[in-house]
């Protein structure tokens, strides 16, 4: 097999499992009740989830972990007199985002050659561009997990394996 496609092989992949992830996302987001969707429980916060897994998608997107614009979509976390409305985002939002990044993601994996895929990037503890995606993907999974768990236990459809 030529090295062109080996680049192929392994970008259609991973295109494959990250379009996975985002039809579980979609799902868990739309499956959620509006009653829960804002709701925090021991610290834990459906839509603040449902939003650090689209954010760190795009934060890993990048080159660098420098200049990122955290929580670009929040409101003013530090303010007591807000309530979680005020703060996170809704399942629109949510939803758009989610699309956004879908466009960055497929466009960088049809576009990016193996070799660097196998090239270091300014992610200091990730081996090569290749391992950050994998991680990225093992993130989505456990954060999806949680989703669905909480899914089940309020008694809702939960999303379907992709």
């Amino acid at each position: 097999m030529t090295e062109d496609k080996y680049g192929v092989w392994i970008t259609s992949g991973l295109l494959a499992q990250f379009s996975s992830t985002w039809k579980m996302l979609r799902e868990a987001i739309e499956n959620c009740p509006d009653e829960y969707w804002y709701g925090t429980d021991k610290d834990w916060n459906y839509s603040r989830t449902a939003y650090h897994i689209i954010e760190t998608q795009e934060f890993y997107l990048r080159n660098t972990p420098e200049g990122m614009e955290w929580g670009k979509l929040l409101g003013d976390t530090e303010n007591p007199d807000l309530s979680a409305v005020d703060i996170y985002p809704s399942k629109v939002v949510l939803v758009n985002y989610l699309e956004e990044l879908e466009t960055k993601i497929k466009k960088y994996l049809k576009d990016v050659k193996l070799d660097d895929l196998l090239t270091k990037d300014g992610f200091k503890w990730f081996s090569s561009v290749f391992e950050k995606l994998l991680y990225l993907l093992r993130h989505n999974a456990h954060h999806l997990g949680e989703m669905g768990r909480m899914l089940r236990e309020w008694d809702c459809q939960r999303m379907k394996w992709q």
